[in-house]
């Protein structure tokens, strides 16, 4: 009851039991009340609900400063927090953050970084500071559900997520709390329905298809076509991969890329896989896209790769840079930093200033760079082409 007469009136300091001509105080005094009080708003006769009405006591009127607010156009937002009544736009000194990660994944990490880095510093700058809750969901939508409630209970100023099933989950539960979600490090926004206006924004890291046939076919030495071939090694049931791959397939010449899937914890299955890859002499490289379970055995990857046809290793191209040194030997990609510091600027826009942008962040080629592992190219066998390792930004 506390809450709702904080909430209510303009006495925001007084626990009251509203009786039909007498007031109680929370120290026991009774004083008489007088509620044939008129509002008028802008010319206009206000309503209120019964223990809403204004009152008249000890001299003093008492106004439901709720009802004359949102009259008036102005907002009233409660901070369950801090317990404070804000009126129109908060002054916010702190910000509290909710972070939820969908998984424990190095890319995920790098996305954390760059986004609380960005933001402290940018909250620094307007002399406020901001306060990190991190809960990570370890790859279970439930508790991706539990922790977004949570946020939801606590009155967390803006929710932060990374990853598809993490962000999908949690857009409903923040709509209805009325708080912001932004997320980061995700393929398709638009497909999952990520983007809703006043609702869900932030940044993805969806590549520019294009940037990367043209990788693939400058390593090649030629155009893709039916006897020049890409495997691309996904699993089948992860939404960024299957995303990946009919943009891939989108913009490359026809039946040029070739999927190979295997299901979500089927490591079993991709022994054979690479007996099919090298069973094609047509196919000659393999692309792995912003794949979790793929990225996370990389070195199984590496060993099969090298073992299953000596004659026919093949150049792998990854879509994560950091992945690069664990057996591809190209990436051209975003940093997952960058990402998250990308989403920090929608963020803050929308803590400090109120304003929501037209779109999400994409990246551009402009802002990626070239990795290549030359050991891995000469384990393999494999001549990268001198015009990419002039161009590339980190050679290792």
């Amino acid at each position: 009851m506390f809450k709702a007469r904080l909430q209510g009136f303009i006495a925001g300091l007084l626990a009251t039991i509203l009786l039909v001509s007498t007031l109680v105080l929370a120290s026991g005094i009774m004083r008489e009340v007088f509620y044939g009080v008129n509002v008028v708003v802008n010319g206009e006769l206000q309503e209120f609900d019964d223990d809403m009405r204004p009152f008249i006591s000890d001299g003093r009127t008492f106004l439901p400063i709720r009802g004359i607010a949102e009259a008036l156009g102005v907002s009233v937002y409660w901070d369950d927090y801090t317990q404070t009544v804000h009126i129109g736009q908060p002054h916010i000194n702190e910000v509290t953050i909710g972070i939820l990660s969908g998984a424990q994944i190095w890319a995920f990490d790098l996305g954390l970084s760059g986004f609380q880095e960005r933001m402290t510093e940018l909250m620094e700058a307007e002399g406020k500071s901001v306060r990190f809750v991190y809960q990570n969901a370890g790859g279970d939508p439930a508790t991706s559900t539990t922790i977004a409630n949570t946020f939801a209970a606590q009155g967390v100023d803006l929710i932060f997520s990374m990853g598809t099933s993490a962000s999908v989950t949690a857009l409903p539960i923040a709509e209805a709390a009325e708080i912001p979600l932004v997320f980061g490090i995700i393929t398709d926004p638009i497909g999952n329905g990520l983007v809703v206006h006043n609702v869900s924004t932030g940044a993805s890291n969806a590549l520019p298809m294009e940037t990367q046939i043209d990788l693939l076919e400058e390593l090649l030495g030629g155009e893709l076509n039916a006897e020049n071939r890409v495997a691309f090694l996904y699993t089948t049931d992860e939404p960024n991969s299957v995303a990946m791959l009919w943009r891939l397939q989108a913009v490359a010449p026809e039946d040029t890329i070739i999927p190979f899937g295997i299901p979500n914890g089927g490591l079993g299955q991709l022994t054979q896989q690479f007996i099919n890859i090298a069973n094609d002499p047509t196919i000659r490289a393999i692309y792995i896209p912003s794949d979790n379970q793929i990225a996370s055995n990389m070195q199984m990857v590496q060993n099969l790769n090298r073992s299953q046809n000596p004659e026919h290793r093949l150049p792998i191209v990854v879509a994560d840079l950091p992945i690069v040194a664990d057996g591809a030997v190209a990436s051209l990609s975003v940093d997952f930093a960058a990402i998250g510091s990308a989403a920090t600027d929608i963020a803050f826009g929308i803590l400090v200033n109120g304003t929501w942008p037209d779109t999400f962040y994409s990246p551009t080629s402009a802002s990626m760079s070239l990795y290549i592992n030359q050991t891995e190219a000469d384990a393999i066998g494999f001549e990268i082409p001198a015009s990419l390792v002039t161009r590339a930004n980190r050679t290792l």
